[in-house]
């Protein structure tokens, strides 16, 4: 323990002598004093003497700092697999009885020589609850990587893994103990039975998101067979009940391995489920994992969009790229120069890079667009006439101011509403580099919106980079910058795919394509789910200007098919509303989302699937290989679930698990103790009264 302050010491002792100074020159000539007696007139002039000192060394606000040591046990982390694949075995009656008795008895010993918390994870890590073996997935690399992080420069002296070795999300977990400290072992308890029970299982289905009505699409399955050798299984593939697959094939072996590709087509849009099963046998270990059902979302047609150029130019390829990563678009590239361009009027959307131009079919395109009533997104470069882009008043308005030339990035308008970027696709524009722009004055008209402005360095300006407008009641878009290549490039750079520059682009695209009608009360949403997945929603109200009505009431009712009812209400984040509904056993929903404005009720209805996760049903043999390897890699043992006590042991006898005693320091400032305020009064006090007594005697 000591007493410091940030001044120097020095100021102690003039403190002192002016204490003693004051007390001296107030008691040396008190003649009220006189008749007291010496010890009583001493006790006062020190008493004064400490109360002033006291008090002016408070001034220079010093701490008292204290040191505690005190020694902490180590602690042992048990990590129990809690994943439906544990009890698919023919001892799971045991593992739910006497080994979590004999698991329970373990621990009890483990907490009498140290500190032990006991957590369950099967896609997550949880802590205090109860081993029911319920998880859908297991993910063991996530578990020790969340130990590693809440027990950093902790005394933590070992790791007990509890698990049948499967895992089927994150990964493998022997690049998950890169951060572990080296002297931490993982103690490995291998459950479950690597022993292949007898089973017919889907282990992958490989289709597409995405069909178009009366359009073949394929669907890949993946079957296995085990310890079935010489028996015939038929594969089928259901849409709701009708059958519209068949095929079988013969186990030629006791593990069997078959892959089948199939051609499926639908007639009717929508959301389709279907089904897959492959035929079940007695004494199968399991029958949930002969089935699989997935959804393709059928849609009438692939839309059209054309991609337009006056000039080669390297953003073409870029756009191109971004709209060919979604199966939704058929895009075709025209030099405006070719003689086969076909009718604007068959696209859906029209990108013009480098147009309109100065002459030729690169000057009227423009034109015909708009006289089409064609969607539009025209992309600057060198070859753009800014003079015939003004000329067909499609929103803005642009006049150079000589030929020069800005290097811009994009400022998002946080008020944009009329669609929404992923976050992945947020933090590209944020870090992108720069495009060149035209320096020059811009002039928006009343139905343009700004989706980005420009950025000159870190300085905001007010010129549209990214904007939208409405030309009659067609809508039309503007990057008013080339070198979006770049933006490409550098998504790959950074996060080795193209994903959030594809998304960014194709919601321009998405926008400027969609024909629906905008309501003013919107409800989005998912329409499949799995079993494990909380549902959640979005949705979107406006006035009749359009403008966003943040804190209203919005309430949603789901109804499963018996009818039963759970009603929930949004909340207000920003413009936009959301509803997390938490999690729905597997089944189909509907559901009706309400509002009232101005004594008039708005309704939108919708319906969603929850379909059964079965990733814990696709493979049923323990791997205890990777435990025997996670338990070496940290010069440890792997066990069985009836050597707990050869656990207990190897963790007593291993010398590098113990105790540490660790030295915890605390600063609190003087002043804030109550016993130095009690110790001032009362000497201050005790010094009036003597005074007073004496004085008055």
């Amino acid at each position: 323990m000591r007493i410091f302050t940030e001044y120097t010491l020095w100021f102690v002792p003039i403190f002192v002598l002016v204490g003693v100074g004051v007390s001296w020159l107030l008691y040396r000539s008190d003649v009220k004093l006189k008749d007291a007696p010496v010890w009583a007139r001493r006790l006062m002039f020190c008493l004064r003497a400490f109360t002033i000192s006291a008090l002016l060394f408070l001034l220079l606000a010093p701490f008292l700092e204290m040191r505690k040591n005190r020694v902490e046990k180590p602690t042992i982390v048990v990590l129990h697999d809690n994943s439906a694949s544990l009890v698919l075995q023919k001892d799971s009656t045991w593992y739910r009885t006497e080994y979590l008795s004999n698991y329970q008895d373990f621990l009890k010993k483990l907490r009498a020589d140290y500190s032990v918390d006991e957590y369950q994870f099967s896609d997550v890590l949880t802590q205090d609850s109860a081993l029911l073996f319920t998880g859908k997935e297991t993910n063991i690399s996530n578990a020790l990587q969340d130990v590693a992080t809440q027990y950093f420069n902790k005394n933590i002296g070992a790791v007990v893994l509890a698990t049948d070795g499967i895992y089927n999300s994150g990964e493998n977990p022997k690049y998950a103990i890169r951060n572990f400290p080296a002297h931490m072992p993982i103690y490995s308890v291998a459950l479950g039975d690597t022993v292949q029970e007898c089973d017919n299982l889907i282990s992958k289905v490989l289709h597409n998101q995405i069909a178009f009505r009366d359009n073949p699409f394929v669907v890949k399955l993946s079957v296995e067979s085990h310890a079935l050798k010489g028996k015939t299984s038929k594969i089928s593939i259901y849409e709701n009940d009708k059958v519209v697959y068949e095929s079988s094939f013969v186990a030629n072996d006791e593990h069997t391995y078959k892959t089948v590709d199939c051609r499926l087509k639908s007639s009717q849009i929508g959301k389709k489920i279907y089904t897959v099963k492959v035929e079940y046998h007695d004494g199968e270990i399991s029958e949930r994992n002969n089935s699989y059902s997935f959804a393709v979302d059928v849609l009438e047609s692939r839309q059209k969009i054309a991609l337009v150029y006056g000039a080669v130019h390297p953003d073409v390829a870029a756009l191109r790229r971004a709209i060919e990563s979604n199966k939704n678009y058929e895009c075709t590239v025209y030099s405006v120069n070719d003689d086969n361009i076909p009718d604007v009027r068959e696209f859906n959307c029209v990108v013009l890079v480098g147009l309109p131009g100065t002459y030729g079919k690169g000057k009227t395109i423009l034109n015909e667009l708009v006289k089409a009533e064609i969607p539009t997104l025209i992309v600057y470069n060198s070859g753009l006439s800014f003079e015939n882009l003004n000329a067909q008043h499609v929103g803005v308005e642009f006049i150079a101011k000589g030929r020069t030339f800005d290097e811009v990035k994009p400022n998002l308008n946080a008020d944009f509403s009329l669609f929404s970027l992923d976050e992945q696709s947020k933090e590209l524009l944020q870090i992108v580099p720069p495009l060149v722009a035209p320096y020059g004055s811009y002039k928006l008209d009343a139905k343009s919106t700004v989706f980005a402005s420009q950025m000159v360095g870190n300085l905001s300006v007010d010129r549209p980079l990214v904007a939208f407008s409405l030309v009659q009641n067609t809508k039309v878009g503007f990057i008013l910058a080339e070198g979006l290549w770049r933006w490409r490039m550098y998504d790959y750079k950074e996060h080795a795919s193209f994903y959030a520059f594809d998304s960014f682009v194709n919601k321009l695209v998405t926008y400027l394509a969609l024909s629906e009608k905008r309501e003013l009360f919107a409800v989005h949403g998912e329409s499949v789910f799995s079993d494990n997945q909380n549902i959640s929603f979005t949705a979107e109200l406006y006035d009749k200007s359009f403008e966003p009505m943040p804190n209203q009431d919005i309430a949603m009712v789901i109804r499963n098919e018996d009818g039963t009812e759970y009603p929930f209400s949004f909340s207000s984040t920003d413009n936009f509303y959301t509803l997390n509904s938490g999690k729905f056993p597997q089944g189909t929903y509907t559901y009706t989302a309400s509002v009232t404005v101005d004594s008039k009720e708005m309704k939108r209805t919708g319906s969603f699937y929850v379909l059964p996760l079965l990733s814990e049903y696709k493979q049923t043999c323990a791997n205890h290989e990777v435990l025997r390897e996670l338990a070496m890699q940290t010069q440890a043992r792997m066990f069985y679930p009836n050597q707990f006590d050869e656990l207990l042991q190897e963790i007593q006898h291993n010398q590098n698990i113990v105790s540490v005693s660790r030295t915890a320091r605390s600063r609190n400032a003087l002043i804030d103790f109550p016993i130095v305020l009690i110790l001032i009064v009362l000497t201050a006090s005790l010094e009036w009264f003597l005074r007073k007594y004496y004085a008055s005697y």
